[in-house]
């Protein structure tokens, strides 16, 4: 902690605090405390973001998880007997503070859950790619061009992570200035202005030739589309925007669209909400919610469905020796939220066979390499 904080030893000092030269049962840890949870408007910028990526770091990572990264990355740390995870992920970015952030974008990357998705033109199965630094740079370039225009700065990032069939893109970058009110310690008013960080999540399925986007504006959507099409496949057009999803067969087979021969890891499957567009001058809609609808519409549900549009539905996913189900919306054309973790291939695997998945216009009915894939 020592050497985390001696950088910055002249910024303590001039708040009245001297770092004594090791640690006993004197140090002032509440001074210390103190200054960090009450910064001026001096504090040192670098120092904020050290202490950001520890904290997060250390709260989305356990201490398992932080030895392992430090031993791939060839790192020795002297963590003692019992660390905290803070105390490990302090060591990382004494010794590799790149590591440290890099498992941050990780960590951010694979909690996302809300995703729209576009099919490659191709269609057919491939590896995940695995891009080289100059086409990260080349993409940070087409990018930081556009954000800029948009008023978002320049400087944007992107962190690949190959896993098996996918790779996960983190792509790191500015929102607009940002104006507020900041109250001083004498009660006084005074004008913060700064930009806030952003972060969006692509994922590219090399088995179905997918790509999912997380991001907040269709502006954010459209550039991810034309910058990995043109960069990883060499054409902006790469990516179809037609329709992915469909609801169909809940409409055609009712009950028995959700009945599972081919995934055995998955025990049931509930429909548990659905919303019915019905239109007209006032747009109305309609929510229906139960614990399984199928269930309270027994034999009534081809009626029960009839009418309107279903513009979304939400199921429940169980799996066999998992007490917590899963929960899985799915919003046609293009849109659908689950967990991104170890079961989430399964889910994809499920929603193909069962006809929710359109097929790429690269598939034909003998080879079908799809899957609305994370």
């Amino acid at each position: 902690m020592l050497t985390f904080f001696e950088k910055w030893q002249d910024y303590f000092a001039n708040r009245g605090l001297t770092l004594p030269p090791q640690v006993d049962d004197e140090f002032p840890y509440d001074e210390l405390a103190g200054i960090l949870m009450k910064p001026d408007d001096k504090v040192p910028q670098d120092m904020v973001d050290a202490l950001y990526y520890v904290h997060e770091t250390a709260s989305k990572e356990n201490a398992e998880e932080l030895i392992d990264a430090a031993e791939r990355a060839g790192l020795s740390l002297e963590i003692g007997e019992e660390p905290s995870d803070a105390d490990i992920a302090l060591q990382i970015w004494l010794h590799k503070p790149d590591l440290l952030r890099r498992m941050h974008a990780e960590t951010v990357a694979f909690t996302r859950s809300r995703f729209i998705y576009f099919a490659g033109r191709d269609g057919r199965s491939r590896p995940a790619p695995d891009p080289t630094v100059a086409q990260t740079g080349e993409m940070q370039e087409i990018m930081d061009l556009w954000f800029d225009r948009k008023r978002r700065g320049k400087g944007s990032r992107i962190f690949a992570f190959p896993r098996g069939s996918k790779t996960w893109f983190l792509v790191r970058h500015g929102e607009p200035m940002r104006r507020e009110g900041r109250h001083e310690e004498d009660g006084g008013a005074a004008i913060a202005y700064y930009r806030p960080q952003k972060h969006d999540v692509v994922i590219y399925d090399g088995e179905s030739d997918e790509l999912a986007v997380n991001a907040g504006t269709k502006g954010e959507i459209e550039l991810y589309l034309r910058t990995f099409g043109r960069v990883l496949f060499e054409n902006e057009e790469y990516f179809d925007k037609s329709n992915r999803f469909t609801l169909d067969p809940l409409l055609e087979k009712g009950a028995k669209a959700l009945e599972n021969e081919t995934v055995p890891e998955i025990s049931r499957v509930r429909l548990i909400e659905i919303e019915r567009f019905w239109g007209g001058q006032a747009k109305e809609k309609e929510v229906r919610k139960a614990n399984d609808l199928f269930l309270a519409w027994g034999d009534d549900w081809s009626r029960r469905l009839a009418g309107g549009s279903i513009d979304r539905a939400v199921l429940k996913v169980k799996f066999d020796g998992d007490g917590k189900e899963r929960t899985v919306s799915i919003l046609p054309p293009s849109l659908a939220r689950y967990d991104r973790d170890a079961d989430s291939d399964l889910i994809d695997s499920w929603l193909k066979d069962q006809g929710f998945c359109r097929a790429n216009s690269g598939d034909d009915d003998d080879d079908i390499d799809v899957l609305d894939d994370d």
